[in-house]
């Protein structure tokens, strides 16, 4: 690697893992800025990597106490063109290129030059652009049209992006989906990464629209949209413009082990499993029994159109088999479990989703298509945050319990489980949440899915009131503006960041980000910002048009 423009000299006191130099007098005045990638050059040892992280102005006429103090009180002039001024810039030291460990520290002396990463792409991440398994994403800090390199072959180890409203978070993981539907495989093919997206506040609803218009998107092999079937059945102009992209959400009991139907009910019932062993196992042998007398062919359509026959078989069970009280728990477990039904026709809509077909899992791995799960207020009208719970309850046990058939037979399949607002469905015991329906089957994705192909991406505004140990699964993060209370937080689960960039979590600008873990192609923390040009589909969610409507209220205007 070859450069000449030198500008700094490293200073005495440097470590293996920070540095300070005195810059040169060309190198001065803001041509060195915060965040900007150098290089160290050591005698006779390899170049180091390093970031600039902090800037110092001195100036001998301007110190605390010196000559001049009384001179400045009186608002004289100072003779500055003879003062001794300079600029140092500390440093943190990165890496030793190409991507070793730094295990000596630079000398005095020692030269500080420019790198362009555009230039040396290759000496700095280890691959060039176009190079297969690779995704370039936004740009690094200070430089235009710097991208960084993520492995996609780290997918599989979990991702969580932090953010709160305001920060681009949104905006920044739609540009994100629009580099995982164009993957290259190798050199003349590109691939899309399966996904499904539980879309909280309708952020991705806008990639529906977009192929609905061009026909396609990218390389995505479809992109459908799910609502509740309320939604689906009362919006008439919905089904007509979105006839091959919208469809209703459904579940199907038939999916679900006995074991899991039970769960299931007791969950939302009462929230939680403990406490509650007799009402599970009375479930599971009501179920068997019936199932031995042949009284019913689908544990679906017993709960959907023969209610009354489980009942009445709840009531002949052997009371030494079922207590009278547990009996009675079970049958109130029951009749609000049914609430899915009788509130929102998710099991009525059984046959109509294709979210129930045993082939949906297998069709979105193959094509590599997108479907999205609206639980904004748009797609899930009036649908309470305990049902939504329920549909994630589905979700995640259908999925994983098929990645886990796939593995079993030897196929490898792939899939991100993108899940924004996570904070509603694994959340921390310090979440003030009542239910949290789907956090056991989302933390044995967290734990075990690694090993199957299936990915959680973890999206949440507020990083604390999620698991810890969900959170701890993740091995990339993309890390935006935070609120100070999510601060230590962050950097205990990330595994620390250094102090210049941990100091910069509460104040990083919209679309600025840190991303740091195993899909970042170097082994060290990177600063980088998403421009807004690079998304090709329009972000249109949170977009507000206040004043004009106020304007037109006032004027008498509908």
């Amino acid at each position: 690697m070859v450069e000449k423009e030198k500008i700094g000299i490293i200073l005495s006191g440097a470590t293996t893992r920070e540095a300070v130099c005195q810059l040169l007098e060309d190198a001065e005045k803001g041509k060195v800025y915060e965040g900007m990638l150098v290089l160290v050059i050591p005698k006779d040892k390899k170049p180091l990597l390093a970031r600039v992280s902090q800037i110092i102005p001195y100036n001998a006429f301007y110190t605390e106490g010196d000559p001049w103090s009384e001179a400045r009180r009186k608002g004289l002039p100072i003779p500055e063109e003879i003062a001794r001024q300079y600029e140092v810039c500390k440093l943190d030291l990165l890496i030793e290129l190409p991507k070793g460990e730094i295990k000596y520290p630079p000398s005095p002396g020692d030269y500080v030059i420019k790198i362009d990463p555009k230039t040396h792409e290759k000496e700095i991440f280890g691959v060039s652009r176009g190079e297969p398994k690779c995704i370039w994403y936004g740009s690094l800090t200070g430089y235009e049209g710097a991208p960084i390199p993520l492995d996609v072959e780290k997918i599989p180890m979990h991702m969580a992006v932090f953010g709160t409203t305001g920060s681009g978070k949104s905006f920044d993981v739609g540009v994100l989906i629009e580099k995982l539907v164009d993957v290259p495989a190798d050199e003349t093919t590109h691939i899309s990464f399966p996904m499904i997206i539980i879309d909280a506040n309708g952020d991705y609803l806008d990639y529906v629209d977009y192929m609905k218009e061009n026909g396609e998107f990218k390389r995505a092999g479809w992109v459908k949209r799910f609502v509740f079937p309320n939604v689906f059945t009362r919006r008439l102009e919905l089904r007509e413009k979105y006839r091959e992209y919208v469809f209703p959400i459904g579940i199907d009991l038939d999916a679900l082990s006995k074991r899991e139907l039970a769960e299931t009910i007791i969950l939302y019932y009462k929230g939680t499993l403990e406490g509650a062993e007799l009402q599970l196992s009375g479930i599971v042998h009501l179920l068997e029994h019936m199932e031995s007398e042949r009284a019913f062919d689908s544990q679906h359509d017993l709960f959907l159109n023969n209610y009354s026959d489980l009942i009445e078989e709840l009531e002949r069970v052997d009371e030494r088999v079922i207590h009278r009280s547990t009996k009675t728990a079970i049958q109130r477990a029951f009749e609000k479990f049914l609430e899915v039904e009788r509130e929102h026709s998710l099991l009525s809509y059984k046959n109509k989703s294709p979210l129930t077909k045993p082939e949906f899992i297998d069709e979105i791995t193959k094509d590599g298509g997108i479907a999205i799960i609206d639980f904004s207020e748009e797609g899930a009208v009036g649908v309470e945050l305990q049902t939504k719970q329920l549909v994630m309850t589905y979700l995640a046990t259908v999925l994983f319990k098929k990645f886990t058939e796939y593995k079993m037979m030897g196929e490898e399949r792939y899939l991100i489980f993108l899940i924004e607002e996570a904070q509603n469905f694994v959340p921390d015991r310090s979440y003030p949440i009542g239910l949290s329906l789907a956090k056991n089957k989302l933390s044995l994705i967290a734990t075990q899915g690694r090993k199957f192909g299936l990915s959680l991406c973890i999206i949440t505004q507020r990083p604390s009131f999620v698991d810890r140990i969900v959170l701890s699964m993740c091995n990339t993060f993309f890390i935006h503006r935070i609120s100070p209370e999510d601060v230590n937080y962050v950097k205990s689960v990330t595994g620390g960041l250094p102090s210049s960039l941990s100091s910069r979590l509460t104040t990083l600008e919209q679309g600025e980000l840190i991303i740091t873990g195993q899909m970042n192609k170097v082994p060290l923390p990177l600063l980088i910002h998403v421009p807004t040009t690079e998304r090709i589909v329009k972000h249109t969610a949170g977009t507000t048009n206040v004043v004009e409507r106020l304007a037109k209220i006032r004027r008498g205007e509908t």
